[in-house]
Order: C-alpha cells, then structure tokens, then sequence
C-alpha cells in the first residue's frame, strides 16, 4: 500500500484509519512470506508528574512533541492537540500520539535499525525523556494478566534474559552495553537467552519450574501479548518498544494505552511513598526540629554479587552517567564493601543516592526525583546484575505494588 502524500495527514481519523490497514495488510504479506514493508514500531516515552511543572517551574512549551522530538534529519508537524507526524527527506516515517501529559507514544513506519537509534539518541540527549522501562518482575505480572484474559490454548512468545556484561573487565573496556533490534550485540561475553512460544494456560507454571534450577529465566526481555480482535500479538520489550505482529493497529494501540495507565499508577505510587522530604515542626522545648517522610528502595540480592561484578558496575556506571542506568554521581568508598553515591538522574537532573554494597542496593529519591527511575535501575540491575533480586518499597514488596495496578479486573 502506499503511504498517503503528506497533506493529507488532516485528521487523528485518517492516520488511525491508515495505520489500521498498514497493519492488516502487511500481516498478510508476513503470512505469505512476501513482506514489502517493514513492521509498526512503537515507543513509549516518559516525561514526568503534572506536579512537576510547578514545582521546578518548567515551561510546558519545552515538553511539546515538536520541541522533544526537534531533529535536522527529520520534520514534525501538528494535526491536532495530541497528534503529529514525522517525516524526513523520504516522505512520512511515523507519527506521534500525546497519550497525557506524562506519556507520549511513536508509531514508526522507519525500519528497525533508524528509528531505534533515532529513539536511543534522542533520549540520551534529552533531560526530559525517559523510556518506559519493564522489569522481570513487571513482566512476570503482566503474563499473569494475560494467562486470565485470553483463551488458554492462544499462544504467547516469551524471551529470558540475562547479560553478564559486567563480569569481563576485559570486554568492558572500550565497549558500551549496546541495544539492538535483536536486543543485544552477544559478542564474546556470556549472554543467557531463550526464546519460548508456549500457550498462555500452562505458561506460568512451566516457568516456575523451569526457574528452580535456571536463575536467568527471572530475566524477561520481551513478551508477546496476544491481540484481542485477531491473529498475532504484540511483542512488548522492557525498554518501552512494542512491536506489532497483529493485524489490527487499533488492537496494538489500545493494548499500549492499557499498559500507560498501569504503569502510570504504579509509578505515581511509588513517587508517593518514595519521595524524600523534611517537615519542621515546633518541638515541646520550643526548638524547631524536622519530620523524615519518604521509604527507601531496598534491592536485595539473592547471593552477594561477585567482587569483580560490583567493582565494574560501579566504575562503568557512575563516572560518566552510562546507559542504560542514566545516573551520573560521585563515587565515595565507605569500607572494602560499601559505597555511597550522591548522583544526579540525568532524566530531569534530579538528585538521587544509592548505598550500596554486594548484598543490598538502597536507593533514596529526593521529592521531585521521578518514579520512573525506580523502574529503570530494577529493570535493568535484574537484567545485568541479579535475575532473582528482590525490591521492596519501605516495607512493602514491589511487586505486590505492581499486582495492585496490573492484577485487578477492567
């Protein structure tokens, strides 16, 4: 099919309308093993609370699609208040949906290399943005979700993994981690992946036992959500891509939207119960004194990480903010087995600190502080440090948080 001339784009309906049968079409080129086009990616992106433009006083029109996404290479133009789309010297390659102040989304019709490195850079060259970041732990949730709204004999694709980047010193210099459209670049360093297609029904249990004896099966990559109009599904990656192998982008965008507003709650919740702040108060002696409200993220590890593993990370990531951990920080030596961090999280600049030791990470989020950097730093500390870790928020486990959101019935 061919995409429309660019004028046309003059309503949310056309491009909904076209995208629809972009992806009706192009299943059954996938189905005949002719494809001419390549599949809809999309990308969710994070920005921050509504509470924030007052509180750090930032002007709404630095936070527009056109002024996020400003590109040489590209052009973005407005259909109307909430969508847009992007062309370059080619003609269109994608558009732009606001979903609400706090998420926004990129359909791209680009092929898989331009636009994740069109997304990589753009969000490591921006303060404002962020990905949408979902741990094994979320995942694990998400397929439960799943396994409960969908026929038990449908089929869901499920990847585990688990890179041990940090175990080779000798890799590691001179070499980034990197992220791929076929999710990493394996090299010569140890990197578990296992790809399994199973029906939704049975799943869950089949993965329960497979993890007594294999630990990096708590790692999820990606999981494909079946479509609920149709054939295919959705494959969901843990930093916010969703690819569509459904014939129905309707079916795609409305699975997306459904996993904002989950994941919304569950990180306004945890900014909630996170934020670090200091009340003062009269005491009895008529001395001014404070009040410490805000829980720290605790991240527990299940056996103390190697020496030559915390030393890395350590090294890797803070001196320079590294991808994909985005926190840029002094490095200060408590003992042999205890570091603090004072750092800034480059996605708003906001201060966050880290105590950390081979056995614990403890996280501390001064108010204004995104949430979603509580998502980001599990999600990828279980990809890369411990698949079997465990996350509480105070007193509370992070993943009976997630269940309250993910888990209850539409």
């Amino acid at each position: 099919m061919e995409i429309l001339n660019n004028k046309q784009w003059n309503s949310r309906e056309k491009v909904i309308d076209f995208l629809e049968d972009y992806s009706s079409n192009l299943k059954e080129q996938i189905n005949s093993q002719k494809t001419k086009h390549t599949l809809l990616k999309s990308y969710i992106f994070e920005t921050f609370d509504e509470s924030m433009y007052e509180f750090k006083n930032i002007d709404r029109t630095a936070t527009s699609i056109q002024n996020l996404f400003n590109s040489k290479e590209h052009e973005i133009h407005q259909i109307d208040e909430k969508m847009f789309y992007m062309l370059n010297a080619n003609g269109t390659i994608g558009f732009f949906e606001q979903i609400n102040d706090r998420f926004c989304i990129l359909y791209s019709l680009d092929n898989a290399d331009s636009s994740n490195k069109f997304v990589r850079n753009t969000i490591r060259n921006s303060s404002i943005l962020d990905s949408l970041w979902i741990s094994g732990k979320m995942f694990d949730e998400l397929l439960i979700r799943q396994s409960k709204d969908h026929n038990p004999n449908r089929f869901t694709k499920i990847k585990f993994e688990f890179d041990s980047f940090f175990e080779n010193l000798k890799y590691m210099q001179g070499n980034d981690i990197k992220v791929t459209d076929n999710d990493l670049d394996y090299d010569e360093r140890k990197v578990s992946s296992v790809s399994l297609v199973e029906e939704v029904g049975d799943i869950v249990q089949k993965i329960e036992g497979v993890r007594q004896y294999f630990s990096s099966f708590h790692s999820i990559g990606s999981l494909r959500f079946p479509s609920s109009l149709g054939k295919g599904g959705h494959d969901f990656y843990q930093n916010g891509k969703v690819t569509n192998r459904s014939d129905s982008f309707k079916d795609h965008r409305f699975q997306i939207k459904k996993l904002i507003k989950s994941y919304q709650g569950i990180t306004e919740f945890l900014e909630e119960k996170t934020w670090v702040d200091f009340e003062y108060f009269k005491a009895p002696n008529k001395q001014y004194s404070y009040n410490f409200e805000g829980s720290p993220v605790t991240i527990i590890f299940k056996k103390p990480l190697k020496e030559a593993v915390y030393q890395n990370f350590i090294k890797y990531t803070f001196p320079k903010g590294k991808d994909p951990f985005r926190i840029f920080g002094e490095v200060i030596q408590i003992n042999e087995n205890r570091h603090h961090i004072y750092g800034i999280d480059l996605h708003l600049w906001q201060k966050v600190m880290l105590d950390l030791s081979k056995e614990q990470f403890t996280v501390f989020l001064p108010k204004g502080t995104c949430g979603n950097t509580i998502h980001r730093i599990v999600t990828n500390i279980q990809r890369y440090l411990d698949p079997e870790l465990s996350v509480y928020i105070g007193n509370t486990n992070y993943e009976e948080i997630i269940h309250t959101f993910v888990g209850k019935e539409e």
